[in-house]
């Protein structure tokens, strides 16, 4: 059984490749993201069978960008999920999984977890760039994406804790 999802991942991700191959070569720039979502959903289908089933699906609903006069910038995301197969109930706290839209938080030199007013929260560093995150509900999260050598921290953290989060 291993060797056969080992073996449909391997034809999955040669499929992908064929897919962006193409599509690199192709004259035809009027390809959406939903479409190319689309077409890998389908060669996973065609691969795995009518058995496999989409989970969830996040994007980034909105990003608000702030820069101050000598250049620094703070991108506000607002990322919204999507559930179709998975219970959105078992989402507890900071939807990590939903923050890999924008990056891989795994990777992330540190994380401090904490709360910003009522919700979970965590700050993700890298090399030259943080990121700091929370959830209010299993569908919402939000993402505050500094250079930290340019703002620091506290200042973002209250920036966070000042955030109105949209009504939905």
């Amino acid at each position: 059984m291993r060797k056969k999802i080992t073996i449909a991942f391997i034809v999955v991700f040669l499929i992908l490749g064929a897919v962006f191959g193409i599509g690199a070569l192709a004259k035809d720039d009027d390809i959406t993201p939903r479409e190319m979502a689309n077409r890998v959903e389908n060669a996973i289908k065609e691969v795995l069978g009518d058995d496999v089933k989409k989970q969830t699906e996040t994007v980034v609903a909105g990003t608000l960008k702030y820069a101050d006069k000598e250049g620094n910038t703070i991108n506000y995301h607002i990322l919204k999920t999507t559930y179709y197969e998975a219970d959105p109930n078992e989402v507890k706290g900071l939807n990590v999984n939903a923050l890999g839209v924008l990056f891989n938080p795994e990777s992330a030199i540190s994380c401090k977890e904490m709360k910003i007013k009522d919700w979970d929260a965590a700050l993700y560093e890298f090399e030259e760039i943080s990121y700091l995150c929370w959830t209010d509900t299993p569908e919402a999260s939000y993402v505050l994406e500094y250079n930290p050598n340019a703002i620091p921290d506290e200042e973002i953290i209250k920036m966070a804790e000042s955030a109105e989060v949209p009504e939905k």
